[in-house]
């Protein structure tokens, strides 16, 4: 599935505005969980691999987020535009 993440929604997810990732706004997040490792799927009850594009995008979402709270709102829009140069393109939902 081709996917295009915004950076709004990755902003408001690190600062806790949204209790969803920018990927999970995309897909049905009552249906799918976003993890570092993968997405799961409630309804099938597994986990669907995903490409490395995907894991470092994951990382670099978590460790800015961990570290969100001593940044200024403008250092966080900075990451979060180099984390939307490196969001995967697609990801698999299969």
């Amino acid at each position: 599935m081709n996917i295009k993440v915004n950076v709004n929604d990755i902003f408001d997810y690190v600062v806790g505005n949204s209790n969803y990732d920018a990927i999970e706004k995309i897909i049905d997040p009552a249906r799918y969980e976003i993890f570092d490792c993968g997405i799961y799927d409630n309804k099938t009850k597994k986990m669907i691999e995903q490409c490395e594009q995907y894991s470092i995008y994951c990382s670099a979402v978590s460790n800015l987020r961990k570290n969100a709270s001593e940044m200024s709102p403008w250092e966080i829009n900075k990451l979060c535009l180099e984390i939307l140069e490196i969001s995967p393109k697609s990801i698999n939902l299969e």
